[in-house]
């Protein structure tokens, strides 16, 4: 089913190299370039990502193809991933957020924050089908990946649109209307001191206000409310939803689990339903019970990973999508035109940032894999609960 050489190369510890690139890589472009889906035309921004993945995608299976072994060689191509991926979530999240303004956005996001378990799904059963079931090479599924994502992007090339009017000229059209509705009264009131030629100026602090704050910076989004505190605690929550999407197959192949690709697609098929911030608890609970069992059945462990990933998968959704876009929806940033991929950059980027750390603590835990998740869970619900009761009295 699998090519021996490779095996042999991609030991535990060099998988902890590649993803810790990948997830570094993908957290420090995140944090410098998502912000500028907020100062740049989102379409091409989400869009020059997506084709630069499948170029890396098909690079990556054709060196898998040919067995080019150089140490560095995936590592590499891992780190431009992360970099070329930077630019998807937070400039889809923004397109979507210049789309549904009103009562049902929540709604909608929470559709969109499952969008990434369908695909994983997809991965997963790439890989069980034709590598498990069909017994083809590594590459199989990374080629049908790229050529997927690539048929999604030339689909999305023609139909995606960043807001319900794409024209920029008639945004600034309606912009300068709703100016010279607001200026008239102060255009009334100097013309009574303009000179004989009835030229007359206005104060400049006034078109400052008018133009300030229409974007915020990566530094200043830190001290939105709320803001740090989701980003730590997204982190704990992204680096369990990480250790388990990239070690759970390890984990499982090492406990001699068959059938490894289906039991890894059940964190994903549970995680698009969930995302009850509260469940975090009951899944750290299972995730623990599972590293205290033995010889657990296949029927068990597809039922106890189904049930984590609607807990904890759910969890990561809700924040990874609703709840950045309403941090950068507040009050405090009601002037802030352009704030969504900014937060969502600041968020996401630590989180990746410091599950890139993780990746190379996990080859250490070895069989207390889930038991390490449990504690990671515990400390994220610690850092949420308060948010979640002040939130609920707020409502």
């Amino acid at each position: 089913m699998a090519q021996p050489g490779l095996d042999n190369y991609f030991n535990s510890q060099y998988l902890g190299y590649i993803n810790f690139a990948f997830l570094m890589s993908y957290g420090l472009s995140v944090s410098a370039i998502g912000q500028l889906g907020d100062r740049m035309n989102l379409k091409f921004f989400v869009l020059i990502g997506a084709f630069s993945t499948c170029l890396i995608f098909c690079s990556i299976g054709f060196f898998l193809h040919y067995e080019y072994k150089h140490p560095y060689l995936f590592m590499i191509l891992q780190i431009l991933n992360g970099i070329s991926q930077s630019t998807e979530w937070s400039g889809l999240l923004a397109i979507l957020n210049n789309w549904y303004m009103g009562p049902n956005k929540i709604l909608i996001l929470g559709y969109f924050s499952a969008s990434p378990c369908i695909g994983n799904i997809i991965g997963d059963l790439y890989s069980g089908s034709l590598i498990g079931k069909h017994d083809l090479p590594y590459y199989a599924p990374i080629y049908m990946s790229g050529l997927s994502l690539f048929t999604i992007s030339i689909i999305n090339l023609f139909a995606l649109q960043q807001a319900p009017f794409p024209n920029e000229t008639e945004e600034l059209v309606e912009h300068q209307e709703s100016m010279s509705i607001s200026l008239e009264p102060i255009l009334n009131i100097s013309k009574e001191n303009s000179n004989d030629s009835g030229e007359y100026s206005l104060p400049s602090s006034h078109f400052f206000k008018e133009s300030e704050q229409l974007s915020l910076s990566y530094f200043d989004a830190w001290f939105v409310p709320n803001v740090a505190m989701y980003a730590f605690a997204f982190g704990c929550i992204k680096s369990v939803y990480y250790i388990l999407g990239f070690w759970l197959p390890e984990y499982l192949n090492r406990n001699q689990v068959p059938d490894v690709a289906w039991i890894t697609a059940m964190t994903d098929i549970g995680a698009a339903p969930g995302g009850i911030i509260i469940c975090l608890w009951i899944g750290t609970v299972i995730m623990i019970i599972i590293n205290f069992a033995d010889n657990l059945a296949i029927f068990g462990y597809l039922i106890l990973v189904f049930i984590i990933g609607f807990l904890i998968g759910g969890t990561y959704n809700n924040i990874a999508a609703l709840i950045t876009v309403e941090l950068s929806n507040q009050d405090q940033l009601k002037n802030n035109k352009k704030a969504t991929a900014t937060i969502v950059s600041l968020i996401i980027g630590y989180a990746s940032a410091f599950s890139a750390i993780n990746q190379l603590i996990v080859p250490l835990v070895n069989d207390a894999l889930f038991l390490y998740c449990g504690i990671m869970s515990i400390i994220g619900g610690i850092v949420l609960s308060p948010l979640l009761i002040k939130e609920i009295k707020r409502k």
